[in-house]
């Protein structure tokens, strides 16, 4: 899929993360906001019902972004935005609704500011291309309600004046939003590439001190149990039935060694190294990682910088305990099957903890994830495509 295709909260879930809680204050000032206009303008109301239903349906929409936006939900679904969306331009024919038999003033419909503003929420979480494509419906509908409503008085504004004032609070916050999501997906797009570049660039210098770190590591196993053994039969001159068993026993440490090593995936050894990192007995080491069939290693390098993640913030978790923690992969077709389980003592919820950016990233880059949390079992479970 091309940058044009993806939204800004798919390219830096975190990011997006941090503008949730702008997110929830907008939305609470757009039904402010409708409210408050409608309060307002109330003398010109002539359809009670058709602008309280308005208020409901802004209210809805904005509800809806509440809902979709939650880290939990993310990324925020095509089903959401197409739901929001609705409710919006429902909430637009309403309010015009509201006062169709008593006033033709453009300024006492204020459903076009609030429908852009939703788009201006949305522009964090679905593509340019999607919200323009809003933008452009929301002021064709927005233009011909106001050419359909009814002149009252007499008077009545050419129609070309007409759908402009209707329509442009709405193009022009929808533009905005456009803008700003299609130069944020740019921008995010050409940073990527060049980390591409680069990442591409010391690949080789990176292999050479891979290749160097498992030399150093098997010279340290000759040094320490090869050459001493030799040196002491050569300092002996004899070989004796105990020398035999030392030998074997050295060659058969050093073949278990080869094979853990060749078995070995990239998850034991995060395991192995956070155990070491810590320094204390209680943290599990990759005996906790269940992986028969080495699917690990089929994991997209971006899923594997999101695993290591999650299992870090789990572990740096305030109420997170040791003894429930697992990680189970099973191949299932092309398909693997992950299943992470953790024992949390926190009666927090899982949304507003600490957790929360992290299974929005996790939500990211394993679009299927499910999440259930029956304190104290955590279990998370998520597939992706084996290479």
């Amino acid at each position: 899929m091309t940058n044009t295709g993806l939204s800004y909260q798919q390219l830096d879930p975190v990011g997006s993360y941090g503008s949730r809680p702008i997110t929830l204050v907008i939305s609470m000032g757009i039904v402010a906001l409708a409210a408050g206009a409608t309060i307002v303008t109330w003398p010109a109301v002539s359809n009670p019902l058709a602008a309280f239903l308005a208020i409901a349906a802004t209210s809805a929409s904005v509800l809806g972004i509440m809902f979709w936006s939650s880290p939990l939900r993310a990324p925020f679904r095509w089903s959401g935005f197409l739901v929001v969306t609705i409710f919006a331009g429902v909430s637009l024919v309403l309010c015009a609704l509201s006062t169709w038999n008593s006033s033709t003033n453009l300024a006492d419909r204020w459903a076009p500011i609030t429908v852009g503003l939703i788009l201006v929420q949305l522009s964090s979480y679905r593509p340019a291309r999607e919200l323009i494509a809003a933008t452009l419906l929301g002021g064709i509908l927005a233009g011909f309600v106001a050419v359909l409503h009814p002149a009252v008085g007499g008077f009545a504004l050419p129609p070309l004046v007409r759908v402009l004032d209707a329509a442009l609070p709405l193009v022009a916050l929808g533009a905005g939003a456009t803008a700003y999501s299609a130069v944020l997906v740019r921008s995010l797009g050409q940073w990527y590439a060049r980390s591409g570049i680069n990442e591409r660039s010391v690949s080789a210098a990176m292999e050479e001190r891979v290749v160097r770190s498992v030399h150093d590591d098997r010279v340290s196993i000759l040094n320490h149990t090869v050459v001493p053994f030799f040196t002491g039969l050569l300092e002996s001159d004899a070989v004796n039935e105990t020398d035999r068993a030392r030998a074997r026993s050295i060659a058969d440490t050093i073949r278990s060694a080869m094979v853990a090593d060749v078995n070995r995936s990239w998850l034991d050894a995060i395991m192995d190294h956070l155990a070491v990192d810590r320094g204390d007995s209680t943290v599990p080491g990759s005996e906790v990682v269940q992986d028969p069939q080495r699917a690990a290693s089929g994991m997209a390098t971006e899923q594997r910088i999101v695993i290591r993640a999650v299992i870090l913030a789990l572990f740096d978790h305030p109420g997170f305990d040791s003894d429930g923690f697992a990680i189970m992969i099973v191949r299932e077709g092309s398909v693997a099957v992950v299943t992470l389980t953790a024992k949390l003592d926190d009666d927090e919820s899982i949304t507003r903890s600490g957790l929360a950016p992290y299974l929005a990233v996790l939500r990211i880059a394993f679009r299927d994830l499910h999440l259930t949390f029956q304190p104290p079992a955590l279990t998370l479970r998520f597939s992706y495509e084996h290479k």
